[in-house]
């Protein structure tokens, strides 16, 4: 369960000062981006499931509650009123694994007031980070061209919750496996792992280090080779493999994570199939990114697989989306603010997939492409049935498929189309009109 303290201080006081002052209406709020990132030409919305299966436990424990008293600065019947609390409110959002675009709301929260604010932190970090990383993964994915992809990001990806949510939006994004064991066991994502540079050089030579790892793994055996001479690794790992195949294993692969892996790959390749080895696999890992990963594949490096760390786990030619959550609606009527360079569109809003483009459109209009926002929770309770992290996995690769080839150039900006509705665009200037006084004479 996720505490509700995992809020910004001020939810809590905007929700108290709502309900001292008698606001109960029915609100709604919308997640969506202005502006892709600039390295950026679509997203992909994730982190659904945690969010919605975290609102139906949402409430305050005793201790949560406590430490609220502590503070003294709230009164006792609203810390009366937050033993009771629990969500009551609707969520609808777009299918996980969604790719989506700038002004497209990809979840809107319905509840009175003071829930739906309270919800805002949680909601932004959870699909926050899932979003982030799924974006990123996918741009790898997109141009590994049917390579094997682990996530190895877990020991530089910010905190624990991070790196789980690294794992699980990877390995919806495309990615086949992970090194996080926890994230195996939570989410069950295929697990890899080889060895490191310190389990070779622990012992007195990189032949023994090789044998004792296959003697303990041997139906699993993939040998690091770059710790001292590559080349010499590679024919030590061979002589290794060659053992195993007399005790009846073959030798899985070998990893290679540094120096001019484009044609170190090609030795190791050839030097395999000359002693009989063509079903090792060559597995490529260290600073990997989709640049690299491009780099290496258009070499022709008969490269098998990646293990992608660091630039993937933390996105760090993109580190963050500038997601937003705002009141769109408020007891039934659309609200927007009117700051400059912080356009927003008023009311509740649907997202059409068209041939090749976007429309966003009013809640309750109709067009001729498929509506991207359906309601996944009702009073507090998930009514759509979720699908499994396998199911999501095949829905995102299905979706990036259907992407325009531009869209998914990781080389140059494309902006994908996206239309606002007549009816929509009208509202956002009326209300605009309204709201700065030009209909007042």
């Amino acid at each position: 369960m996720v505490s509700p303290l995992f809020t910004d201080l001020y939810q809590l006081t905007m929700m108290c000062a709502y309900l001292e002052n008698g606001k109960k209406e029915r609100a709604a709020f919308e997640l969506f981006v202005r502006e892709l990132p600039e390295k950026r030409n679509y997203l992909v919305f994730a982190g659904l499931e945690e969010v919605l299966k975290a609102l139906e436990e949402f409430h305050f424990s005793k201790d949560d509650i406590d430490y609220l008293f502590s503070l003294k600065i709230f009164p006792d019947w609203f810390l009366d009123y937050l033993k009771e609390f629990s969500f009551s409110g609707d969520v609808y959002a777009m299918d996980e694994g969604t790719p989506f675009f700038q002004y497209e709301p990809v979840l809107r929260v319905e509840a009175p007031i003071a829930e739906a604010q309270l919800l805002e932190t949680f909601v932004m970090n959870q699909i926050h980070i899932s979003s982030l990383i799924a974006s990123k993964a996918a741009r790898v994915y997109s141009v590994a061209e049917g390579r094997v992809l682990a996530d190895f990001s877990l020991r530089r990806t910010h905190g624990i919750d991070a790196g789980l949510k690294v794992a699980r939006s990877c390995y919806l994004a495309g990615f086949d496996a992970t090194s996080n064991v926890l994230a195996g066991k939570i989410y069950g994502v295929p697990v890899v792992g080889t060895v490191a540079h310190s389990f070779i050089m622990s012992f007195e030579s990189e032949e023994e280090a090789f044998r004792a790892y296959a003697k303990v793994f041997p139906n699993n055996t993939v040998l690091l080779v770059d710790t001292y001479d590559t080349v010499e690794g590679v024919k030590k790992a061979i002589e290794v493999g060659e053992e195993l195949l007399k005790r009846g294993f073959r030798l899985k692969g070998i990893r290679l994570d540094s120096g001019n892996v484009e044609e170190l790959a090609k030795i190791a390749r050839r030097l395999l199939d000359e002693a009989g080895m063509d079903y090792v696999k060559i597995i490529v890992s260290g600073g990997l990114d989709e640049y690299r990963i491009k780099e290496i594949i258009s070499s022709g490096a008969p490269v098998d697989g990646f293990g992608v760390g660091t630039k993937v786990g933390t996105s760090a030619d993109a580190p963050y989306i500038d997601f937003v959550y705002k009141l769109v609606e408020f007891d039934g009527q659309p609200v927007m603010k009117t700051s400059s360079g912080k356009k927003m569109y008023p009311g509740r809003k649907q997202v059409f997939r068209l041939e090749g483009y976007d429309v966003v459109s009013l809640w309750g209009e109709q067009f001729d492409g498929k509506p991207l926002l359906k309601q996944f929770m009702k009073d507090g309770r998930v009514v759509e049935s979720l699908p499994s992290l396998n199911e999501v996995r095949e829905y995102t690769i299905e979706q990036l498929h259907s992407l325009p080839e531009s869209v998914l150039s990781i080389d140059r900006k494309v902006n994908y189309r996206v239309d606002i509705s007549d009816s929509l665009n009208r509202l956002y200037k009326e209300l605009r009109e309204r709201l700065l006084g030009g209909s007042r004479s």
